[in-house]
């Protein structure tokens, strides 16, 4: 089976790749399933029973030959048949021409030769079309629709005074294909969907776990990722990376006046602010700490970043600034630091200065909220812009 999904696959779809998957090992199994029996038919008939007639064996010769014809032309109609419905056409092709072949074979071999043994081959012809072709019913019935004609037919024939007997085992044999099918079939269905629900799970705690609940940006270990992977794109490119930290204040202050759900949705409005200040699809912002952001910016320099910084910075104020000051009346306060990756460093050094800025940023906070209090009043603090730190 088929152990990966794609994103965009419905169940109905995963279900009808896994039964075209399972329609080729069948198509495996009865072909060649088939061409042994074939083959024990052919020894018994040529060289164990000497006194079959050579009239019986050009008829047998005749209709091989035949099935051999008719199977190249079949395979060479299903090559023209589109994609999405080939697999169907060439399951009822091949079961039709491999459950007619042996209707004809068996009722003329069993007349002029007496046979048994071809009873036991046409019952394991029977089992092996079950379980090659059960996950699409309609080749299955088929393939052993007309073997069974054939069983009915030549009891019938060849021994009047049995019928109602040979009418028993028929069915018998019926039934017990029928239900054999709709056993592996309901197994065959019911294993499919767990699978795919499976898969589905995975990867949606997989997508969930690079997701922050309360921003929906990316959290820090898609950040780890994705800074790993643009470090190696700028050395390979000798091109130009640039990482930005942003702070935003007083965010702390804030929950504990307004409580946590506020605090929630004042960051959905700074997370609103940073994606407008970002134009370009490859740029890359993530929430690295309870009140940091971390932004990606490849192909970017130093003066880049500051326009980019300005601007997010204007953003932010005018998501966040009216619905900070009606309960501090005082309007946030952005902080961004800006740091330029060098061709020597390695992704542990760009890690421990971004942890360094953000570390800086945090003290900065500390002091402005320590300020704050000794003064037992409301500060206009506004809004700064910091120094580019290039750390190192």
């Amino acid at each position: 089976m088929i152990r990966h999904i794609e994103t965009w696959t419905t169940g109905k779809d995963y279900f009808e790749q896994q039964q075209f998957k399972r329609q080729e090992q069948g198509w495996k199994l009865i072909t060649i399933t088939s061409l042994l029996l074939l083959g024990l038919v052919i020894i018994e008939l040529f060289w164990l029973e000497p006194t079959v007639s050579s009239h019986v064996k050009s008829i047998f010769s005749g209709v091989f030959a035949l099935m051999g014809g008719v199977a190249f032309v079949l395979w060479l109609v299903v090559q023209v048949i589109p994609i999405n419905v080939r697999w169907q056409v060439a399951s009822l092709a091949l079961a039709g021409l491999l459950g007619g072949c042996w209707a004809v074979l068996f009722p003329l071999l069993i007349h002029y030769s007496h046979f048994s043994t071809f009873y036991v081959y046409s019952d394991l012809f029977i089992f092996l079309s079950v379980v090659a072709f059960f996950s699409y019913r309609p080749a299955m019935y088929l393939a052993i629709g007309p073997v069974f004609c054939s069983f009915l037919f030549a009891g019938v024939y060849l021994d009047p005074t049995h019928e109602a007997l040979t009418v028993l085992s028929v069915a018998s044999r019926l039934v017990m294909a029928i239900v054999v099918r709709e056993c592996l079939y309901h197994w065959f269905h019911a294993s499919v969907f767990h699978e795919y629900e499976e898969q589905r799970l995975r990867l949606e705690l997989a997508s969930v776990s690079l997701v922050d609940q309360v921003t929906g940006l990316q959290n820090s270990r898609h950040f780890e990722l994705m800074l790993e992977r643009e470090i190696m794109a700028a050395r390979r490119h000798h091109s130009e990376l640039t990482l930005m930290i942003v702070s935003v204040e007083p965010l702390r202050l804030y929950t504990m006046t307004c409580g946590h759900q506020a605090y929630e949705q004042l960051l959905q409005r700074v997370t609103k602010g940073l994606r407008r200040g970002i134009y370009r699809p490859r740029d890359f912002i993530a929430r690295v700490g309870s009140d940091e952001f971390a932004i990606l910016l490849p192909d970017t320099d130093v003066g880049g970043a500051e326009m980019v910084a300005g601007r997010i910075q204007r953003h932010i104020h005018r998501c966040c600034d009216n619905l900070v000051k009606a309960d501090l009346e005082q309007p946030v306060c952005v902080m961004i630091s800006i740091m330029e990756w060098a061709p020597n460093w390695n992704v542990n050094q760009m890690r421990k200065y971004m942890h360094d800025a953000i570390n800086e940023l945090r003290a900065d906070n500390e002091l402005d909220d320590q300020d704050n209090d000794n003064e037992n009043e409301q500060v206009d603090v506004i809004a700064r812009y910091e120094p580019i730190s290039r750390l190192g």
